[in-house]
């Protein structure tokens, strides 16, 4: 018997793209603001880099490098100012005297490092102690970074007096720093891993199941970007260009280098701001998405905590709508009924029966989720939309595998079995219809003996059962 529980989903999913995008912004903000210094005398901590130890846990690899590479740049671009210090412009392959050098060091070392972050938190997930081994990577990633950095300044620019031997140097600001990073990580997964927020991520997937935007509304959304980016950049300029003025209007000439660290400042101020406005953006987003994941809660099902018929209703007839809109639209409806749940009540009482009723919806959850919606009907009854195209062999291994499972709900002698109709049908279908010729399906089931599917097919309006 084949039995599959869903599809694995191709690409990263909607949460993952918001925590992603946040951390980039992040990283941003913190590079070019105080946000990302920790400064009391006699103790100076960066911190700028904890976005990336953020992604190595819970976005992966790829998401982390790429962090990696945004940090890189952001202290490229700090290093071109004249005003740097002599030993940070060695990361400026415009001041260094060896760009190659000088982009391995800023750039190379940290997407690297990025890289091994990532991989070191995938392997311990793995271990039979992820939390234990995650926090032990966050104490020594300061250090890591550190050596990487050094051992590349060595080898590039020895001139320095820098090498591996200096990131092993320990201080008060290299304790606290190892420290701070290992709450963060363990303070972020115990809150990732709570149920509500777990809630909220599936909420975000399944509604992003539920929007399709046209190559239309991307484009108006790319071109609003570049239009808000294009006039952030022009005003950058005109107030280096203002300000320049000003001060030539009260007698102070600036040399061509104090020019251009002007308007360097004002270019990192720009991307700060932008970063800034970017987050916010985001926070406002999720705002919005979680008081809408809170009124979907609250029309769940009390019961088994998947959508009531109400809510189920609605969600029909949206999938419906989109499937209309595709050349050759098809999918499943099933109706779910408990035999004799009534007996279960009587002999076992309600508490039984809840516990029943709250399984079957997450077997059903567990099979069937992935590629369509479960909502609870009243009473016994369940139903499942696969709003696309599936095998009818594929359905058969998943319904049989669904069968077995709640066949084990209750202790021996007792079994729970299930009788269902699964009718397969063509886009544009009209729900009113396909409940009805569904609803023919799961009692010809029930005349069969119980605890078995009836399958069929409707096609203009006519239900015509597939062959046992």
């Amino acid at each position: 018997m084949h039995t599959q529980s869903g599809s694995p989903q191709k690409g990263a999913s909607r949460w993952e793209r918001y925590l992603f995008a946040a951390l980039t912004a992040l990283e941003f903000l913190m590079s070019f603001t105080f946000l990302g210094y920790i400064h009391i005398e006699p103790i100076s901590i960066t911190i700028a880099y904890l976005p990336i130890l953020i992604a190595g846990c819970f976005l992966g690899v790829g998401a982390s490098t790429a962090m990696g590479f945004f940090f890189g740049l952001s202290s490229l671009y700090k290093a071109t100012a004249y005003y740097v210090m002599p030993l940070d412009k060695v990361f400026s392959p415009f001041l260094s005297g060896s760009p190659l050098g000088s982009l391995v060091l800023s750039i190379g070392m940290r997407a690297l490092f990025g890289f091994l972050i990532g991989a070191l938190f995938a392997a311990g997930k793995r271990t039979r102690h992820p939390r234990v081994c995650l926090g032990l990577i966050s104490l020594f990633a300061p250090k890591l970074h550190s050596l990487l950095v050094y051992a590349a300044m060595g080898l590039l620019f020895p001139e320095l007096g820098r090498g591996v031997a200096t990131a092993f140097r320990i201080g008060v600001s290299d304790v606290l720093l190892a420290v701070l990073c290992a709450l963060v990580i363990e303070l972020l997964w115990f809150l990732l891993r709570r149920r509500e927020v777990q809630g909220f991520r599936a909420f975000l997937e399944r509604s992003r199941r539920g929007q399709r935007q046209g190559w239309r509304f991307h484009c108006a959304w790319a071109l609003l970007l570049l239009g808000i980016l294009c006039a952030a950049i022009a005003s950058t300029f005109y107030f280096a260009q203002r300000m320049s003025y000003m001060l030539g209007v009260h007698g102070l000439s600036l040399s061509y280098e104090a020019g251009r660290d002007l308007l360097h400042l004002q270019v990192q101020s720009l991307l700060a701001t932008a970063a800034l406005s970017f987050l916010l953006v985001l926070c406002l987003l999720a705002a919005y998405q979680y008081l809408s994941y809170r009124e979907y809660v609250g029309q769940l099902d009390a019961v088994t905590g998947i959508m009531g018929r109400k809510m189920f209703n609605r969600y029909c007839e949206e999938a419906l709508k989109d499937m209309a809109d595709l050349p050759a639209g098809s999918g499943w409806f099933l109706f779910v009924d408990v035999d004799y749940f009534k007996s279960i009540n009587d002999t076992l009482g309600h508490p039984v029966g809840d516990l029943v009723l709250k399984r079957i919806a997450q077997t059903l959850t567990e099979i069937f989720a992935a590629d369509g919606g479960i909502g609870r009907m009243g009473g016994d009854e369940f139903a499942v939309l696969l709003a696309g195209p599936m095998p009818k062999e594929e359905l058969c291994g998943r319904m049989d595998a669904f069968l077995s499972a709640i066949s084990a709900i209750l202790d021996a002698p007792e079994t729970v079995s299930c009788s269902i109709g699964a009718c397969r049908f063509e886009s544009p279908q009209e729900l009113p219809s396909l409940y009805a010729q569904t609803d023919r399906l799961l009692y010809a089931a029930k005349r069969h003996g119980r605890a078995c599917y009836i399958m069929g097919s409707l096609q203009g309006g006519e239900l015509r059962l597939f062959d046992a």
